[in-house]
This record gives C-alpha cells, structure tokens and sequence, in this order.
C-alpha cells in the first residue's frame, strides 16, 4: 500500500488549518464506543456505497478516510476533494485516524456517518437507499 504522503498530497495550509481546529484525529474519536450521544454532522459527502467496507487494519497505523465521497480508493481518500474541489464544489475534507487494535472493521461508505470514519448504520435509512450511485 502506498504511503499517507503518496497517497494525498496535502498542501500546507489545509493541513495547518486542520491542525489548528483540532483536526480530524478529534473527529474520528468522537463517540467511538463512548456511550455517548453524537451529534448530528452536518454537510456530509455523497453516497459512495450503500454498505460498509469491513477492513483488517493494523494497530497505530494512520489511515485517511475519504469524507466527500468521490474517491476512486473508497473507503480511503485518495485527493479528489482537492483536485476536483471547485468543479464538484465540495466542502469536505478527509479524516485522519490511527486503527486502536489490529482487528476488521466497518468503515462507512456512504458518507452519512456521525461517527466518522466508523459505520453506525446510517446506509440503512431510506434516503440513503434510495440514491443514486455515480
């Protein structure tokens, strides 16, 4: 597998901005088997796919999940949303995150999570069911 920096050439300043707000590392740890309500997320990507990828990762590794949909590397982002942010106009931005155990899990792909990156069931709603895949 190619390495993060291959994989998305992030420029400086949107990876300093995302530094600067907390990041996205603060994102994916949100209500991760907390117990806790999560909030509801607002401008999320588009359906990629109506079911989760279910992945091994391995421990500590970092990994970039895709949060605008149109990756070609789903579920990893793979810098659509840079290169093709003001044709698509999208507004979302990958999220950082380091698997916490060597294990499978369920990564969402339809983008609708409020646990981002992990799946919560949220492809099972019938807007999601019922759009359209590009």
């Amino acid at each position: 597998m190619a390495s993060l920096r291959t994989l998305v050439r992030t420029p400086f300043v949107v990876s300093r901005r995302w530094l600067s707000t907390g990041g996205a590392a603060t994102q994916a740890k949100a209500g991760e088997g907390s117990g806790e309500a999560v909030p509801e997320r607002k401008n999320k990507g588009r359906v990629a796919a109506k079911v989760p990828a279910r992945l091994e990762l391995k421990e500590g590794k970092r990994y970039l999940w895709c949060a605008c949909g149109y990756s070609k590397n789903q579920p990893f982002c793979d810098g659509t949303h840079i290169w093709r942010r003001w044709s698509l106009k999208i507004k979302q931005t990958p999220v950082f995150f380091k698997a916490p155990a060597t294990k499978t899990y369920a990564l969402c792909t339809c983008k609708q999570t409020n646990k981002p990156p992990y799946c919560d069931g949220a492809h099972r709603r019938k807007e999601v069911q019922e759009a359209v895949i590009e």
